[in-house]
């Protein structure tokens, strides 16, 4: 998949700060894979949310001094102060999931920020509902491969390898 054909795919829902022009001047790639079974529900649960707990284990913002991003299976030690929209969300998707006699078919578009590592762009309540759910999931994850850093997308800082 190419760049701009990750930009029409996942563009449109993607609301993270993410700057395109500089992933285009970056030479910015996609890598796609697809994962089923148990190695789904891993890597599912392994992603980083684009949410984050501050040091009591609230929820916080990006840019709170001491917020840190929650992967996609410790989302829920936050869920005693989620936005209302988002606790409805994620219950109503969970409700659905578990509901449903079909594997959850998830395709999320990602920031790759080390081996095996990587940060959703889009599709968080979904994620995370289809790991509450305990379902299971055939996950696709197309992520962008560019250099891990703030000025391309703000939630970044978070990820950067500290400086020798």
């Amino acid at each position: 998949m190419s760049l701009e054909d990750f930009a029409a795919r996942f563009r449109p829902g993607i609301r993270a700060k993410l700057d395109w022009n500089a992933l285009a001047e970056a030479c910015a790639n996609v890598r796609v894979e697809t994962f089923a079974g148990d190695e789904a529900k891993q890597r599912l649960a392994a992603l980083f949310t684009v949410w984050y707990a501050d040091s009591t284990g609230a929820d916080s913002s990006w840019n709170a001094p001491d917020s840190l991003p929650l992967r996609v299976g410790a989302a829920d030690r936050t869920l005693h102060s989620w936005p209302d929209s988002r606790s409805r969300t994620v219950t109503a998707l969970t409700r659905a999931f578990s509901a449903s006699p079909e594997p959850v078919s998830l395709t999320v578009p990602a920031y790759r920020v080390g081996w095996g590592r990587h940060v959703l762009l889009d599709g968080n309540h979904r994620a995370v509902a289809a790991h509450q759910a305990d379902v299971d999931v055939h996950l696709t994850v197309c992520s962008l491969v560019a250099p891990v850093c703030e000025s391309i997308l703000p939630d970044l800082r978070h990820h950067v390898a500290p400086s020798p």
